[in-house]
């Protein structure tokens, strides 16, 4: 394993516990925070999730501007590669939205 993918996974490992401390203070129903990509081939290939329960949450939290613009600012204090930063995406999904898409499988769902 070379030392950029060491780095860059312990980067995004980073990001994603300061994404889920940062929404905590947000949400009071079940929630986590998970992330898919091959940042490891390019930093501009990962996604990160917010998971709720309800759509009420994901729409509440997708219209707050200022939450949004900290969860990307996190990118920058992190030291996320610059090369890939404007294109990460940082999203929200609910479990209600899943079992009516996707009948509840999260993997389906996202691929």
């Amino acid at each position: 394993m070379n030392l950029f993918k060491t780095d860059i996974q312990k980067t995004t490992q980073l990001i994603e516990k300061a994404i889920e401390k940062r929404v905590s203070k947000e949400i009071e129903e079940k929630h986590w925070v998970t992330h898919y990509g091959a940042n490891d081939i390019h930093p501009k290939h990962l996604v990160y999730w917010i998971c709720v329960q309800s759509d009420e949450q994901k729409e509440r939290l997708e219209r707050e501007s200022a939450l949004n613009k900290e969860l990307r600012e996190l990118l920058t204090k992190y030291n996320y590669p610059i090369s890939g930063r404007n294109e990460v995406s940082i999203g929200f999904e609910s479990q209600e939205t899943v079992d009516r898409e996707s009948s509840g499988n999260w993997w389906h769902h996202w691929k």
